[in-house]
């Protein structure tokens, strides 16, 4: 897990990935497919995450459903800019804001508070060992 974005429309899990910019990203026959190789293990791996971050925050008292998306960096992907395979929905990076902001509200202000201060126990925010 890269990030993860509490907000009004709900919790979204974000993959960041980078891949070269002459790579293709489609999704064809329920599966994913990054040029010309199935990309089955990383639609799994970030269905993984995201149903192990509801599991965690369910134990915390939270019950919500955590969307995941990987915003992809470099690649190209089809004409209108994203695709959902098993769940999870691929955009470019730079289309990732306008995708959370589209979705309607689903959280109170105070709900995503709580929800959050729940988070960053559980999820301590990444540090870099010196």
């Amino acid at each position: 897990m890269d990030h993860l974005v509490i907000g009004p429309g709900g919790v979204v899990l974000v993959d960041s990935k980078r891949w070269h910019r002459n790579s293709s990203i489609r999704g064809h026959g329920g599966r994913l497919w990054i040029g010309r190789r199935p990309a089955d293990s990383l639609v799994q791996a970030t269905v993984f995450e995201a149903a192990r971050v509801g599991e965690v925050l369910r134990a915390a008292g939270w019950k919500v459903p955590v969307m995941p998306v990987v915003a992809v960096h470099g690649a190209k992907l089809p004409r209108w800019g994203a695709l959902t395979v098993s769940g999870v929905t691929m955009l470019r990076a730079d289309r990732l804001c306008g995708w959370i902001r589209r979705h309607p509200p689903q959280l109170s202000s105070e709900q995503v508070a709580s929800i959050s201060t729940a988070a960053e126990r559980v999820f301590p925010p990444y540090s870099a060992v010196e």
